[in-house]
């Protein structure tokens, strides 16, 4: 009969403790109410329409539109090069000379066959004259004269090759010769590149060259200098593998500039964007100060219900402290400007359009 007191008193313990259990484990499963985030208080600005052909900047590299690769054509010794990097060359002044002993051996054994086949001609001549040799022996003797005689102007020929010379007025932009050095035929020597007239190339996507003809207008910007151009030439090809097509420019000559570099503040093997025109709809423009630059990315803040949403955007020239959007962005979107440190993607905003 106690027996079944004790039982009991632990079922009824039981039941009892089991709510008590419930209701801690709830507790302790409840959160405790997050406090709302004020409203980030921001200026808001539409894009502005650039009222212009939409452009893309394009990588180019500056080259001189003569510019020749000097490369040895005789094997030999670079013994002197007597002009220096940068240095403004006339043509035919003497850059590198080469000493080659062999070369000069074989000029001095052409020369001796020639004076020789040059007496000895003259002799059968003489005697042909006299009716002492024959019509054929006098023709070999003038064939032999004739041979030695181009004989000896091929190895004189061969030893002025020991000079290298520029081939046309302009800049020594690269130098790969040392003195002392031994080179074969076609190892590469000097770059002269005439800088006076510049062209730029670039390898423009194929699917905005249906916007380019010859002699179509473009702009080159370089280290925030922009220059103008037209349109030279297109490839009628496109690369396989990059899906580009390689397009020449002729930089214009800078009025005044005569006899010196005629696109001031360039020069050969220089680097900038070739800035051409994109079909579609026309550019929109935001505040500079709205982009953010995030490890060489473009980003802005977009304000989408009440919400600042971060977007990374393309953006082209700017002009003006207004920056091109090329995508990323449409022209009823509005952009938050100078956007304040605690700004974060997904912020709750207000504000007003400045």
């Amino acid at each position: 009969m106690k027996g079944v007191k004790r039982t009991g008193l632990w079922v009824v313990l039981l039941s009892v403790a089991a709510p008590v259990g419930l209701i801690g484990c709830h507790r302790s499963s409840s959160t405790q109410p997050v406090k709302a985030l004020s409203p980030v208080s921001v200026q808001m600005v539409l894009p502005e329409s650039a009222g212009a052909t939409r452009e893309m900047g394009i990588a180019g590299v500056v080259r001189g539109i003569h510019e020749a690769l000097l490369s040895a054509r005789v094997s030999g010794e670079v013994r002197s090069v007597s002009v220096h990097l940068g240095q403004r060359v006339a043509e035919g002044q003497p850059l590198l000379t080469l000493s080659s002993r062999t070369l000069g051996a074989d000029l001095s054994r052409a020369s001796a066959h020639r004076d020789f086949a040059v007496s000895n001609y003259g002799r059968i001549d003489h005697l042909f004259k006299d009716g002492s040799a024959s019509r054929a022996e006098w023709e070999a003797a003038r064939q032999s004269r004739d041979e030695a005689e181009a004989a000896y102007q091929a190895a004189k020929a061969r030893l002025g090759w020991t000079t290298v010379t520029a081939p046309f007025p302009g800049r020594v932009v690269s130098r790969a010769a040392r003195v002392g050095e031994e080179v074969q035929p076609g190892t590469p020597l000097l770059t002269v590149a005439d800088d006076r007239r510049l062209e730029v190339l670039a390898h423009v996507p194929d699917g905005l060259v249906s916007a380019l003809s010859p002699s179509s207008p473009v702009r080159f910007v370089s280290h925030g200098h922009e220059y103008a151009g037209r349109m030279a030439e297109i490839s009628s090809g496109s690369d396989p593998v990059t899906h580009t097509v390689p397009v020449k420019v002729l930089l214009s000559a800078s009025p005044g500039a005569k006899g010196k570099n005629r696109s001031p503040g360039l020069r050969p093997g220089g680097f900038g964007k070739l800035y051409i025109p994109v079909p579609g709809r026309a550019a929109i423009r935001v505040p500079d100060n709205a982009l953010i630059d995030h490890e060489g990315l473009r980003e802005l803040f977009v304000v989408v219900s009440g919400h600042a949403e971060l977007r990374y955007v393309r953006s082209g020239r700017s002009v003006g402290g207004m920056v091109e959007i090329l995508s990323g962005l449409s022209p009823t979107e509005e952009v938050v400007v100078a956007p304040p440190s605690t700004l974060v993607d997904g912020s709750a905003v207000s504000g007003a359009q400045r």
